[in-house]
């Protein structure tokens, strides 16, 4: 089997390429998280905040219509409070899924790059076998020729 390293280095950067590409994806999936997160945790102090408000302004006696708003405003809240769960719960799954794609550009590459050592390696072998026939074709051939010139010597 011939491999062609130059197209195997291209293969290579295309797998590099894609891998950092995968990064940069986990990183933005991991801001995107972080922020659902930041913004959770604003909704919910404000939320801790009214119903704080609400108890301290309740302890002096409140209208019914102002125990109604009250309700609506702690239904939107919390609203608002399951909906932030929902993104943060989509941010995620989108996270997992950039984590899983980036381990799978990292094999691939780490794969490829195997092959290109085991490549290497070959090409290096099959070299060294020639220069080794080579070699020894050479030596064989002095020894004939020495003993070659022995035997005109020793000739009478």
């Amino acid at each position: 089997m011939s491999v062609n390293l130059k197209s195997l280095g291209t293969v290579i950067d295309l797998a590099r390429t894609k891998r950092d590409d995968a990064g940069v994806q986990l990183a933005a999936a991991q801001r995107e998280l972080d922020n659902a997160r930041q913004q959770m945790s604003q909704l919910t102090h404000y939320a801790d905040e009214g119903q704080a408000k609400w108890m301290a302004r309740s302890a002096m006696g409140v209208s019914p219509v102002l125990m109604l708003h009250q309700r609506d405003f702690a239904t939107k809240i919390q609203a608002a409070i399951d909906f932030q769960n929902n993104v943060i719960a989509q941010c995620e799954t989108r996270l997992q899924s950039k984590m899983q794609n980036l381990q799978a550009t990292e094999r691939e590459l780490a794969t490829l790059q195997k092959v290109a050592e085991r490549v290497v390696a070959a090409q290096r072998l099959a070299a060294h076998k020639v220069e080794q026939k080579m070699t020894d074709e050479m030596a064989m051939s002095m020894l004939a020729h020495q003993r070659r010139m022995a035997a005109q010597e020793n000739a009478p």
